[in-house]
């Protein structure tokens, strides 16, 4: 029997014949209401849902019926549920809102919207949808909840069904993803260029998706049923070589020589006279083989049903180690016990060190020169993956990818959910020792689907706080390098002659640079280009604050736009404490300052603090029982120059204000 496939027919719903693999215990009232077949409340096991729909137009529909949005909302949302549990940065949002021309309020107009939706949202049952993670908003919805994650979940269903030999249930997950979509194209009536140049996206994989269908219900004898879906299917998309020769095939097999040729005539006809291009390599082997009698060749029957085989490898990804790595032995030590102890002591347990620390205190060469150094203990290979921090963090899927690319899996049987990657990933892994290092964590939640599911492996993380959701992993953190660690640094760099007879200026150099590996490294880059200057000169121009980071911005490494990029990325009272501790007297500081500091509550102080320690900004110290922060280096040389330029604009506000050091016994120990 035969099923239309068109998008907005919705004959399929209405007819109710849709089946979703893995569920089919949907209450019938929920799948009423999901199929627009009646306007329901929609529960799932005695909760309380909101059902999302961003394959058609966008329809959202909660418990007091279907929600409506102003534009701008419309395409807040949109852009969160087109990346369901990803952050979508507020940048991003600026993008789809206003594209190339925002106003100057627009953040602040995107987070205004983002409230509209929660209030929305609440009142439909769903308070908890929308999730503030810096430096954006997340849309957390299940497959149950989001049309697009239920599509993704059946293809990657019908995908593993179509590798373990079950063509005819892979049609079956093909079929139902397919209904799903309730239009050709996603969110059309959603007026952004970004919005729809994604929903472009998903509408050409529909297309991909439906010739997998095809290409299945061939492969098992179905060209008869096929017919006239096809060629409906090619007069909508009459470009569509892949479809075009899937039609002749149909035809072929069904008996209709004639019919088939003449519909690669048309094409070539259509082809010719619309884009001046004969059709494609397929197309006329396919028209080929029709005059010679063997199509078989081309398409046999159940050979969608093949497995796709993967061929072993072992994958070296990591960086290159520095030749000039300096001290850290402690440390190495500590990294080196905490991975290979439990595997000694015969734990089950993966092995995770997590290194964590403020930026530019060397993070990633560490942890890139210890994986070299292990390099024995892990024959079977290397993992490596940028995960972009914060600012930008890394998705998820796309490492897998990239991952399951280096094992030895061809990109087209690579799954295309997160679940199904990571299941891949953990299989193949199962009983290989391979080291996987991830550089630049944002959370637990992003690295979690990253990690190997047992002993053999071991994971090494950097970040720059503590990962929460990631127990039992060792967690280490790192500090500036000491005076002689620093020296020694400038010394592999500029040689020990030259530090032998600067002796004195070399030190005060490596105290300017706070023991940041990578200040070092910049500021012995510009001694070296710079051979006939005292290393006094360069001392004069890193006094500055305002030069200090376009002095050590060197080889194309633009340090004001590095430091920018975090600024950024932090709130306008969290910006604000950072300039006024940055003019402070004593470095350090305790949390109490900070709401005389801001001339603010409390709380909103506290606030601004753990804004800037979640984001690994400040250095944490005890004395004498008590928590001190301390803001170094070349963060604190940004902020001290943006303090300046507050000050001459007049809006010190409680910045000059010198804290009284006796204050700071009138309070017990701050909490971490």
């Amino acid at each position: 029997m035969g099923i239309d496939l068109s998008p907005g027919n919705n004959s399929l719903t209405r007819r109710g014949a849709r089946v979703v693999i893995g569920v089919a215990d949907h209450p019938a009232r929920y799948r009423q209401f999901r199929d627009g077949r009646a306007e329901a409340t929609p529960y799932w096991g005695g909760s309380i849902f909101v059902w999302f729909r961003v394959l058609g137009p966008l329809e959202v529909v909660g418990t007091t019926g279907h929600l409506s949005f102003p534009p701008r909302q419309r395409t807040t949302l949109a852009m969160l549920l087109l990346e369901p549990n990803r952050v979508v940065t507020v940048e991003r949002l600026v993008d789809a809102v206003w594209e190339n021309d925002p106003p100057p309020t627009a953040k602040e107009q995107v987070r205004i919207c983002v409230s509209a939706i929660r209030r929305a949202l609440t009142a439909g049952g769903r308070p908890d949808a929308i999730v503030t993670r810096p430096p954006g908003y997340s849309i957390q919805c299940t497959d149950r909840e989001l049309d697009l994650l239920e599509f993704n979940d059946l293809v990657a269903n019908g995908r593993r069904l179509l590798g373990q030999g079950r063509p005819h249930d892979a049609a079956d997950a093909f079929r139902d993803a397919l209904r799903l979509w309730r239009d050709a194209v996603p969110l059309a009536g959603v007026r952004s260029p970004l919005v729809q140049s994604i929903g472009t996206q998903l509408a050409e994989r529909r297309l991909a998706v439906l010739e997998e269908y095809v290409d299945v219900r061939l492969g098992v004898g179905q060209h008869h049923e096929l017919t006239t879906e096809l060629a409906e299917l090619v007069a909508a998309n009459p470009f569509r070589e892949r479809l075009r020769a899937r039609l002749m095939i149909a035809l072929y097999r069904s008996g209709r020589q004639a019919e088939a040729l003449h519909t690669y005539r048309v094409g070539r006809q259509l082809f010719v006279e619309q884009l001046g291009l004969e059709p494609g390599v397929e197309l006329r082997r396919l028209e080929r083989a029709i005059l010679a009698g063997e199509v078989a060749e081309l398409l046999e029957p159940e050979e969608a049903a093949r497995p796709v085989p993967v061929r072993a490898a072992v994958p070296r990804l990591l960086p290159a180690d520095i030749g000039d790595f300096t001290g850290r032995r402690d440390l190495i030590e500590r990294v080196w016990s905490a991975l290979r102890e439990p595997r000694d002591a015969g734990s089950r347990a993966l092995p995770v060190v997590v290194i964590t620390g403020r930026p530019w205190l060397g993070k990633t060469t560490l942890a890139v020169h210890v994986a070299h150094a292990l390099d024995g203990e892990y024959p079977d290979g290397q993992l490596f993956a940028r995960l972009g921090g914060a600012a930008s963090p890394a998705d998820a899927g796309g490492v897998l990818a990239r991952f399951l690319n280096a094992l030895g899996v061809p990109s087209r049987a690579v799954p295309d959910t997160l679940e199904e990657r990571t299941d891949m990933y953990r299989n193949l892994l199962s009983d290989r020792r391979v080291l996987v290092v991830l550089d630049d964590a944002a959370s637990g939640q992003q690295v979690a689907p990253l990690l190997p599911g047992g002993p053999t492996c071991s994971v090494i993380l950097t970040s720059r706080t503590r990962l929460a959701a990631l127990g039992g992993a060792t967690t280490l953190g790192i500090g500036p390098l000491d005076a002689r660690e620093s020296v020694e640094l400038l010394a592999k760099a500029v040689g020990q002659e030259r530090v032998d007879t600067e002796a004195a200026d070399i030190s005060l150099l490596a105290d300017l640079c706070a023991g940041e590996p990578l200040a070092l490294r910049l500021a012995a880059g510009r001694l070296k280009s710079q051979p006939h200057w005292p290393v006094r000169d360069l001392i004069l121009r890193l006094y500055d604050d305002h030069r200090r980071l376009t002095e050590l911005s060197y080889g194309g490494l633009d340090l004001v736009a590095m430091v920018n990029e975090i600024w950024q990325g932090l709130s306008p009272l969290a910006q604000r404490l950072l300039r006024r501790v940055s003019r402070l007297d004593d470095l350090r500081f305790q949390g109490w300052m900070c709401a005389p500091l801001l001339d603010v509550g409390e709380q909103d102080a506290q606030d601004a603090l753990t804004e800037l320690l979640d984001a690994g900004l400040l250095d944490i110290e005890r004395q004498d029982g008590q928590v001190v922060f301390q803001l170094r280096g070349l963060l604190r040389a940004f902020a001290r120059r943006l303090a300046a330029e507050e000050s001459s604009s007049g809006d010190t506000g409680r910045a000059a204000v010198r804290v009284p050091s006796d204050a700071q016994n009138q309070r017990g120990p701050d909490p971490v």
